[in-house]
């Protein structure tokens, strides 16, 4: 008797389903009739806008449920958390190709999605007390939008989504990272390390404070490898240590990126590591604190993370400083070194530029996992010690592994020069 009632229950839920499917496919067939007949034309932002989707989307969202005052709010309360005279860089999620023409299904990066509401790949957003939002947008392909459809361009970044101002990816130059995207083209090292100085020279540096490091794979865990003469295998990493001087006064950036585009997971793992290291040890610039401080810290959190992913037998272990034989910086200003005499117990006073630079060299006859040998990665940044703090003077140099992961993936399927790549970050 139980089982029968239970029969008749579950009969009158499948013909209360198939009820509800049968309606929604007449409705489904009759609104796919109306919309044949429908002659208004809507602009095509890419993405669900009240008028191509107003059963999904409300006259005052972006997004499904999200007012556009909404993101301005989001906006305005981000600009209140960063320092003074600093911006935010956020790019958005690269795709995925299942093959080399069938992409995986997209997701967007759920900072740059809560920022700007954009849900389409290829754009970069910068936030700034000075121009508030402004974000850089795909240019437009006919080739693309034949395949793929159309994508949100300049108009839908200040017309929808309501940036402050807005450019075309291909609008934006920068030094190095015209470098980083020419690797995409000629990874090899002769001609990046020509690069970069070629473009350091024609945005007026006198000439180079040193001769270019320009290390792919294995070269990398040469600390001050100069010879740029390899080609840079598929999948391997290239570290990139460049400077320049400008009447009597010299930089130092170091940045370390997978020419290809992606990190394996192996160089993800020590890449995370190290960056980690670097933006632990930024936190601690300020008046009053030494080099020599820095230096034990970085120390510490270098050989627990070494132990942590399996590279060192232990945090104690004498084989550290064959993997990080360097200081975790240095002084900057007239000289590389400027000045080699100070004391790096010497109390940083504002005023004082200095590097930041944590890096791992793992030669391929370490006798540690096979999957890390030959790996050498280094990310430095200039630091100005400021009277509450201080400023890093090269935050527009991505580090990220998002970030550069982005910035290699935007590039135009038949480009042949370096100025037809995309470079952001101004």
């Amino acid at each position: 008797m139980a089982m029968s009632s239970f029969l008749r229950r579950r009969k009158a839920i499948i013909y209360f389903l198939l009820k509800v499917i049968f309606r929604s496919f007449s409705n489904l067939c009759g609104y796919v009739g109306r919309v044949a007949y429908a002659t208004k034309r809507t602009i095509d932002f890419g993405q669900p806008t009240s008028l191509s989707h107003p059963e999904l989307v409300g006259a005052d969202e972006i997004t499904p449920g999200i007012a556009t005052d909404e993101y301005i709010s989001r906006r305005k309360r981000l600009l209140e958390l960063l320092p003074e005279k600093s911006l935010a860089i956020i790019a958005s999620a690269p795709v995925k190709m299942m093959t080399d023409v069938v992409p995986y299904p997209f997701r967007q990066d759920a900072d740059f999605l809560y920022i700007t509401g954009c849900l389409q790949p290829g754009g970069i957003a910068v936030l700034s007390e000075e121009c508030g939002l402004c974000m850089f947008m795909p240019d437009p392909d006919p080739h693309d939008a034949v395949w793929q459809g159309q994508v949100a361009g300049v108009e839908a970044a200040l017309e929808f989504f309501k940036a402050d101002k807005a450019f075309p990816l291909s609008a934006m130059h920068k030094s190095l990272l015209q470098t980083m995207l020419l690797s995409r083209i000629f990874p090899e090292e002769s001609k990046l390390s020509a690069k970069v100085e070629y473009e350091c020279k024609m945005r007026g540096a006198q000439r180079m404070a040193f001769n270019p490091v320009v290390g792919g794979g294995v070269n990398g865990s040469v600390i001050h490898y100069s010879r740029n003469d390899q080609k840079i295998r598929a999948g391997d990493l290239v570290l990139m240590d460049v400077g320049c001087e400008f009447h009597g006064y010299l930089s130092d950036l170091t940045r370390t990126w997978p020419p290809c585009g992606s990190f394996n997971p192996a160089q993800e793992i020590l890449y995370s590591l190290i960056l980690e290291t670097n933006k632990e040890c930024l936190k601690l610039c300020r008046p009053g604190i030494s080099l020599q401080q820095i230096h034990n810290y970085s120390v510490k959190m270098l050989r627990r993370g070494l132990k942590e992913i399996g590279v060192l037998n232990d945090e104690t272990s004498y084989l550290y400083h064959q993997l990080n034989p360097t200081s975790i910086g240095h002084y900057l200003g007239m000289d590389i070194h400027d000045c080699a005499m100070i004391n790096n117990d010497r109390p940083l006073e504002p005023g004082v530029v200095i590097t930041i630079e944590p890096g791992v060299y793992i030669p391929s006859s370490y006798d540690g996992p096979e999957r890390y040998r030959g790996i050498g990665i280094r990310i430095e940044d200039e630091v100005l010690i400021t009277e509450t703090g201080h400023e890093v003077l090269t935050g527009s140099m991505p580090k990220e592994i998002q970030h550069i992961k982005s910035l290699l993936n935007h590039t135009h399927s038949e480009a042949s020069e370096a100025s037809d790549l995309i470079t952001a970050f101004n």
